[in-house]
């Protein structure tokens, strides 16, 4: 880092249907132990999903910031304006999304990795490309994530049966991998930890085919860029909030959406090949 002091800044975006809906989000990021120097919600001027948007804007809480942007780059507008902003300084910029809460030491755990791995983007959640594109990608990196079978996870199979005695039919949350590693995607929904520098012109230009799919096209710009992911295990991933449910993305198809833009990715760029 040079020795210059290290800014943190905590950067979202949200779409209109979701507006009244993302108060618990901004709460918990507001409510972090390592308070960020500033928490930015980014919206474009106007949405591509939504043209009769009549521009106006979500009610937020004292600390978080309202920063509009111009092109709508889909959900990728959670992180790029913000990192375009902070080119050429010593920030970390964790990017979330709009329909988790995030506990109270979320932002220390990842500052936590990062003095471990400072040449790495850091995540919860991640995904394969083999496991998408049906590629065995090379392992040069060591060791792997290992994901945890929902069935043998006897802490989840306890909380959830106790949920349900309880009369609760919410499912309880995991921890999703049970051993750290490098990944070839994050899953942006637990948060991703980069440094502004690692997005270049290049990540604004989405393609239509992996602009609903962010995760893919921005573990990508780094995967070019020969940035690796690293996965920090055993932390439960951020409950869901109401607003998951208002206007989502890919929906079901969203499995097949991802499909297609790993391997637009790899006959493009050439990366995540065996």
């Amino acid at each position: 880092m040079g020795g210059c002091p290290l800014v943190l800044i905590v950067s979202l975006s949200s779409i209109p249907p979701r507006f009244s809906r993302i108060g618990p989000t901004l709460d918990s990021l507001l409510g972090q132990s390592v308070r960020p120097e500033r928490i930015v919600l980014n919206i474009p001027a106007s949405y591509r999903r939504f043209p009769d948007w009549d521009g106006t804007l979500p009610q937020v809480p004292q600390g978080v910031e309202i920063r509009r942007t111009g092109t709508d780059l889909g959900p990728a507008t959670k992180v790029l304006p913000t990192a375009r902003a902070y080119q050429g300084q010593t920030a970390e910029i964790l990017f979330c999304d709009d329909d988790r809460i995030y506990g109270s030491d979320w932002a220390a755990g990842f500052l936590a990795a990062r003095r471990d791995y400072p040449d790495a983007a850091i995540a919860l959640r991640g995904l394969s490309a083999a496991g998408l594109a049906g590629t065995c990608p090379s392992r040069t990196l060591q060791p792997r994530a290992l994901p945890r079978r929902e069935i043998g996870d006897l802490d989840f199979q306890l909380r959830r049966l106790w949920r349900r005695l309880s009369g609760n039919p919410k499912r309880p949350e995991r921890r999703l991998f049970r051993r750290s590693g490098y990944t070839d995607m994050f899953e942006g929904c637990s948060g991703v930890l980069v440094r502004p520098d690692w997005f270049g012109d290049d990540a604004f230009d989405i393609p239509n085919i992996a602009w609903l799919v962010d995760d893919v096209w921005l573990s990508g710009m780094l995967a070019k860029r020969g940035i690796p992911i690293w996965l920090a295990a055993g932390k439960l991933t951020p409950e869901n909030t109401n607003a998951q449910a208002a206007a989502p993305l890919a929906g079901a198809d969203r499995h097949k959406t991802n499909q297609d833009a790993v391997r637009f990715m790899q006959d493009t760029y050439g990366i995540w090949l065996g």
